[in-house]
């Protein structure tokens, strides 16, 4: 099946024009802004009154919370850029969050 192709409207390279007509996006994946979102889960309430919820957010609000939280508990955070061309099988998405003594 050959796709038909249009202009990526930020790096002008061939992206597929399905991508536009069906799902509204006007740039190619690598120029696309979105992100995954991320979830944390939260205790809510106190005593017999408590519940689970989620929180989604974006990348940087992640890493604003995982900053915030590695602070809190006295350690730094340094992001490291995964390399997926390796074919190691890492799963856990482009960045790992090391831990600093």
């Amino acid at each position: 099946m050959k796709l038909e192709m249009i202009q990526c409207i930020k790096c002008k390279q061939d992206m597929p024009k399905l991508r536009l007509e069906k799902y509204g996006y006007k740039s190619c994946v690598n120029c696309s802004t979105t992100g995954a979102y991320r979830v944390i889960t939260t205790v809510n309430g106190e005593k017999d009154h408590t519940w689970n919820d989620i929180q989604l957010m974006t990348p940087e609000q992640y890493s604003q919370y995982e900053r915030l939280e590695a602070s809190s508990k006295g350690r730094k955070i340094t992001p490291e850029f995964n390399n997926f061309d390796d074919n190691s099988g890492n799963l856990q998405g482009p960045f790992t969050i090391l831990e600093e003594e």
